[in-house]
């Protein structure tokens, strides 16, 4: 299904700001339909990861789904477990196309004026606890607020 004009004037204004924000390091995947856009981050230790962004048919009325997509397969934990079922210590929603589904916004407090940059810039915050999690062992609960 296409976007309505009023979803593309949206869509326009969220590529926008990404744009400013993250530069060349923004990827649209089927802009017309079934749109999704990728964003190449780096953590403060200089990790790099890629956050992959569904934007629902009802975007902005809906939260959007976002996975880290790079690297290409679930996260591990410390302890090398994977990171591909629900879970509130981690802050993970499960897995979507094979990879880990982080949590950035509860979907019942979603509001229409939310951006895809503030949807981004919670999985930077996410993958920084990860990395903490990784370092320390702790779950990413002891580093991140409810969302």
């Amino acid at each position: 299904m296409p976007w309505s004009a009023t979803q593309q004037k949206r869509l326009g204004f969220e590529k926008n700001i990404l744009e400013k924000y993250f530069g060349n390091r923004v990827s649209w995947i089927n802009p017309t339909s079934d749109t999704k856009v990728e964003v190449r981050v780096t953590t403060t230790n200089d990790k790099q990861y890629t956050l992959r962004v569904y934007i629902p048919r009802d975007f902005p009325n809906s939260c959007p789904d976002m996975i880290v997509s790079n690297p290409s397969s679930c996260l591990r934990m410390r302890d090398g477990s994977v990171m591909s079922a629900l879970s509130g210590l981690n802050h993970t929603m499960g897995g979507r196309d094979g990879c880990t589904q982080i949590c950035h916004f509860k979907p019942n407090l979603w509001k229409d004026d939310n951006t895809l940059y503030q949807v981004v810039m919670k999985g930077l915050i996410w993958l920084e606890g990860y990395e903490a999690h990784l370092r320390t062992g702790q779950p990413l609960s002891n580093y991140l607020q409810e969302m």
